[in-house]
């Protein structure tokens, strides 16, 4: 006999445990699924576990592949953002995956499913918005699938990218020593979506709403990095920094040290958090969607990277060290030193 609300139940089939996708989140389900997908894995470079499948197309080069899905009040409030700019979005979180890879986007397809109650226009406008960042970054929108749905709208993107086989970059490859470091401020985005979610009135809240609504992909930064063959480890703040670097953490066995006065935060976003009295290292933390790089990079190559991206118009933020103990800790401001999840957004919890 089962409690109630344990979380498990009876398998009415055989009579076996079964759990729900809450009890185990998001990425306890890729971990489930993962073995016994390579069918025929000749060419076949990275499955699942990273931003991007990677596989051999030409000798020297590999095409990068990824997909990413907009779904209407799990990803996005229909009436709290343009079409335009949910176009838009929808296409950048992809593009930034082939960025985390230090790979170049070349080609996309858009599969949409639209509720009848959804105005034509409406849909015009969230075309225009993906034409408008695939003009920006070179990439072709070459079709895709339409279907109606039953309520919600729903906007699949998949995209191929290319890179050199020598230059692309995991999230399995920090060692400890290295520094870590971003490409960009953090918690902007966060600020955005508690304005949206708290309706919250904040005269300045343009720039924080577009952070979260309409993100800029770094794929020249991701470029550089790559090019230089000097970073050990990359990944796209999507799920908030202490989960991406968790992510890089448990692929590459090693655990991680962040600066907390290292985070690299805008001071509208600071005025905004003491506005309303929020924890900005939460909010800068935990809830992601920033779309900067995270990466790790040995010691000896720190000034040579800074600098490359600086003379390109980048940005390089060192915020911690890579440690040989698993973990993640967070070394605070008075010196303390204190364990923090390496949690952030799960779809399934």
């Amino acid at each position: 006999m089962h409690e109630v609300g344990s979380g498990f139940s009876s398998d009415l089939l055989g009579g076996r445990l079964t759990m729900r996708l809450k009890d185990i989140g998001e990425f306890g389900f890729i971990d489930r699924i993962r073995n016994g997908c390579l069918i025929r894995n000749t060419s076949v470079i990275k499955g699942i576990g990273d931003d991007c499948c990677v596989f051999k197309t030409s000798p020297g080069l590999v095409t990068l592949f990824t997909t990413d899905m907009l779904v209407e009040k799990i990803h996005f409030i229909r009436q709290a953002i343009t079409p335009y700019k949910l176009g838009r979005k929808s296409v950048a979180v992809n593009i930034s995956d082939i960025a985390a890879m230090g790979g170049t986007p070349r080609e996309a397809v858009v599969s949409i499913a639209i509720p009848d109650t959804l105005e034509v226009e409406y849909v015009d406008a969230v075309y225009d918005g993906m034409k408008s960042i695939a003009k920006e970054f070179d990439v072709n929108l070459l079709g895709g699938d339409t279907t109606a749905s039953p309520e919600h709208l729903v906007v699949n993107i998949a995209l191929v990218g290319e890179a050199l086989e020598d230059e692309i970059l995991y999230r399995s490859g920090a060692g400890a020593g290295d520094v870590v470091f971003l490409t960009g401020t953090v918690g902007s985005s966060a600020a955005g979506l508690d304005i949206i979610l708290a309706k919250r009135a904040f005269i300045e809240e343009g720039p924080l709403l577009d952070a979260h609504h309409d993100p800029r992909p770094h794929v020249k930064a991701g470029r550089i990095i790559a090019g230089l063959k000097m970073a050990s480890a990359l990944i796209d703040v999507s799920d908030g920094v202490a989960a991406d670097l968790g992510h890089i953490c448990r692929e590459s066995g090693v655990g991680a040290i962040i600066e907390e006065t290292s985070i690299p935060m805008t001071n509208l976003f600071r005025r905004y958090c003491d506005h309303f009295e929020l924890d900005p290292l939460h909010l800068a933390l935990h809830v992601g969607e920033d779309y900067v790089l995270l990466g790790t990079v040995p010691g000896e190559n720190v000034d040579t990277l800074a600098a490359a991206l600086k003379s390109a118009g980048c940005e390089f933020f060192a915020i911690g060290i890579i440690a040989a103990a698993t973990g993640l800790r967070l070394s605070g401001a008075d010196g303390s030193l204190r364990t923090i999840r390496p949690g952030g957004w799960d779809h399934f919890r």
